[in-house]
């Protein structure tokens, strides 16, 4: 049982998982930033895997499927970012950039979880 969700870790902080949203927020203008990029490369991949972990516990909660459970993570995963992001005003956005970046968010996290994670998850 623990090895599952170690494997679920490592699946989630994996290269292939953080490095559409390193790339998606390298192309952010410098400005935009109210955090240091370097404490985001270190916390994102360690989050990402935690997120697979918590995605993997309601699944067995649940007895959600494989393909459930990354639909489910692709939808509270961005939630969580975008209430953050709001709440400690991450970003200098005007409304509309706000409202775009939570759109490309949602869209980033359906394509990552639904799709990369999980073939990893089912090959690896």
């Amino acid at each position: 049982m623990g090895n599952e969700y170690l494997r679920a870790f490592v699946i989630g902080s994996s290269f292939l998982v953080f490095l559409p949203y390193f790339f998606a927020v390298s192309r952010f203008k410098k400005s935009y930033f109210n955090y240091n990029y370097t404490s985001y490369t270190f916390l994102a991949p360690i989050v990402l895997g935690l997120m697979n972990v918590v995605s993997l516990f309601i699944a067995n909660q649940f007895n959600l499927s494989k393909r459930n459970r990354y639909l489910l993570i692709s939808i509270l995963a961005p939630t969580l970012v975008m209430i953050t992001v709001t709440v400690f005003n991450i970003y200098n956005y005007t409304f509309q950039r706000r409202i775009s970046h939570y759109i490309q968010l949602y869209l980033l996290y359906f394509i990552v979880w639904n799709f990369v994670v999980f073939n990893l998850d089912k090959y690896v």
